[in-house]
């Protein structure tokens, strides 16, 4: 069983924003052995066109089992409406360096998400898969949850994840994720 908590911060200039994350994660990997993970993240992104994202994140990690990281996360963002549904797809490419031991490794994330925004309601729902892959298919998260919008400039949103390995021995996961965005 894991949690992870973020609070997201974003200010738009134009078709530019900027903003940034912190992550606390608490993780269960499973034979006794638990990880706690603090993630502070920059990020900058570009909109050219009303449904393209284009967006670049680098992450600082710290993890209290294994270490300090770097993540690098590049990512390309579509976003499309119909009647009352969102859907996106993101392709994400994640870089992480082990700044210890220089370990350097690579995953592609792609996310297919769908939102159903309830009319005359603050409340959406949502359903979204990402799977992990670079050589072979590694893991898939798959979420459901909702958002509450409390006014233009805060929003919460409630997950129930699921992790799925396909690696031998790596025991899959229950996470519940919750998230505070503030729009500046």
């Amino acid at each position: 069983f894991a949690t992870w908590t973020d609070i997201i911060v974003r200010k738009d200039y134009g078709n530019w924003h900027i903003g940034g994350l912190v992550e606390y994660c608490s993780i269960d990997k499973g034979h006794g052995l638990k990880n706690n993970e603090v993630v502070l993240r920059p990020v900058v992104g570009y909109n050219p066109l009303s449904w393209l994202r284009l967006q670049f994140q680098v992450d600082f990690l710290y993890s209290f089992y294994t270490g300090f990281y770097l993540r690098y996360l590049p990512d390309v963002s579509f976003h499309w409406k119909a009647s009352d549904f969102r859907f996106s797809f993101r392709n994400r490419v994640q870089f992480s360096q082990h700044v210890k031991t220089d370990k350097f490794s690579y995953a592609v994330r792609n996310r297919f998400k769908v939102d159903y925004m309830i009319p005359k309601s603050p409340v959406s729902v949502h359903l979204a898969t990402e799977p992990y892959w670079w050589d072979r298919f590694i893991k898939t998260r798959y979420y459901l949850g909702a958002d509450f919008k409390i006014n233009k400039n805060l929003s919460l949103t409630a997950d129930y994840v699921r992790y799925q390995h396909y690696d031998a021995g790596k025991p899959d996961q229950n996470v519940v994720y919750l998230v505070v965005y503030v729009r500046l």
